[in-house]
């Protein structure tokens, strides 16, 4: 009998062991399920690497969001994280060509994080804090990871993402919905920067609108942006559409998962490559 009751003491102590253990480990073990996805156009793409993520008991205030990503020519990827309510402050993480996360740059003010994009040994960013009279424009030392110039936008567009075109123009996108006049579509604006001057300056006529907007959920959020030398690509949640840059020849592909997607780029080689959070993942075309 006392046998018994030691055995069982011995068993609830084990589990109780296992269940502590197993609640300060993330949901999954990411690194033994890769994954792969088929778009709607035969794409498929494979998982490349899983960047950070939280603990499942992540203190509330303090999590960190994985929002967008870049990459340079030599294989680097920035990846943005935004803190907490995901509105004003965020972070980004550094990782080498070898997925090994290499520097983090301290606390810096994002708005939502995602419109980011790398040009020339630079990140440019969109600081878009929601309530602002006007976003402002950032420029990011892609070694420091530290802010080193800024430019106003101007407040009659809000833009969601960008894309560098040369080193003083970025293309921004921004989205209109029913309520507007025009109704709902993407407009693309060019953004002018220059050295002696603290403000962006935007062109009208330089403006292009796409009518209609993608995605499978009822916010059609744009979730990323991409300028290759002939096509533009916008990503929502369950889509992409690619244009040429007069706006013709649009396709658009569905993507075949629920997952939200937070960024669309291509890599040097012309590999595209597509980023999922929650468990955070990045694929590649295979």
């Amino acid at each position: 009998m006392k046998f018994i009751t030691r055995f069982n003491l011995l068993i609830s102590i084990l589990l109780l062991f296992i269940t502590i253990f197993n609640i300060n480990m993330p949901i999954t073990s990411a690194k033994e399920q890769k994954n792969t996805l088929t778009f709607s156009n035969g794409t498929k793409v494979s998982t490349l690497f899983f960047p950070y993520r939280d603990k499942v008991n992540q203190k509330i205030g303090t999590e960190r969001s994985l929002q967008g990503m870049t990459i340079d020519a030599k294989g680097n990827y920035y990846l943005m994280y935004a803190l907490g309510d995901k509105t004003t402050y965020g972070y980004i993480y550094k990782y080498n060509k070898k997925f090994k996360l290499v520097k983090i740059s301290k606390k810096l003010r994002v708005g939502h994080g995602q419109a980011m994009d790398y040009h020339k040994g630079y990140l440019y960013q969109i600081v878009d804090v929601v309530g602002s009279k006007n976003y402002i424009l950032q420029r990011i030392d892609a070694n420091t990871l530290k802010v080193i110039k800024k430019w106003t936008i101007p407040a009659e567009i809000h833009p969601n993402v960008l894309a560098m075109e040369s080193d003083t123009t970025a293309i921004v996108v921004s989205k209109t919905t029913s309520s507007n006049a025009l109704g709902e579509g993407y407009e693309l604006n060019r953004l002018h920067i220059g050295e002696s001057f603290k403000y962006t300056i935007r062109h009208p006529r330089e403006k292009l609108r796409v009518d209609g907007l993608i995605g499978t959920t009822k916010g059609k959020e744009i979730q990323g942006f991409e300028r290759t030398k002939d096509r533009y690509y916008i990503l929502s949640n369950g889509e992409y559409t690619s244009f040429k840059h007069d706006g013709s020849d649009q396709q658009t592909v569905s993507l075949q998962t629920t997952r939200e997607p937070e960024g669309l780029l291509f890599n040097s080689k012309g590999k595209m490559l597509v980023l999922f959070n929650k468990v955070n993942e990045v694929f590649i075309e295979k």
